[in-house]
């Protein structure tokens, strides 16, 4: 697996309590998480560091994927959801990709009244993060 060929310190932090049950369809949410874990370990350099959070309050789950990858530059951020886009930084990486994975996370997401965003600094990293209601 890429995880281990790149030794990227892989963790995940997951609140210690029962999760309240969410309205999804599994297998499209199962599909914006296996996109954003991709791209987290695409973009991180070997022996980067890769923390998925899942949590919850009394509205909503919220998962995260924080990495030490690549990040997107400061003029780009506004287009990164879009479809077809590709940061310049990830394209000059070599790569491979379509521009369209966070495009369908983001349309997943927003149709379950779920919200999505991330920080970024370009050489630093990036963090997503989606909610979903609690119904």
């Amino acid at each position: 697996e890429e995880i281990e060929r790149k030794k990227i310190n892989f963790i995940f932090e997951i609140a210690e309590k029962e999760f309240p049950k969410i309205l999804a369809d599994k297998n499209k949410i199962k599909l914006a998480v296996q996109n954003l874990l991709d791209n987290a370990v695409k973009y991180t350099a070997e022996n980067g560091q890769i923390r998925v959070g899942l949590n919850f309050s009394a509205k909503e789950i919220e998962f995260s994927v924080k990495d030490t990858g690549i990040g997107i530059p400061e003029m780009q951020k506004q287009k990164i959801f879009k479809r077809f886009f590709r940061a310049i930084n990830a394209v000059e990486s070599k790569k491979s990709g379509t521009g369209v994975g966070l495009s369908i996370v983001k349309n997943i997401i927003e149709s379950h009244n779920g919200k999505i965003w991330f920080e970024s600094g370009e050489g630093k990293g990036s963090t997503f993060y989606f909610t979903l209601p609690i119904e």
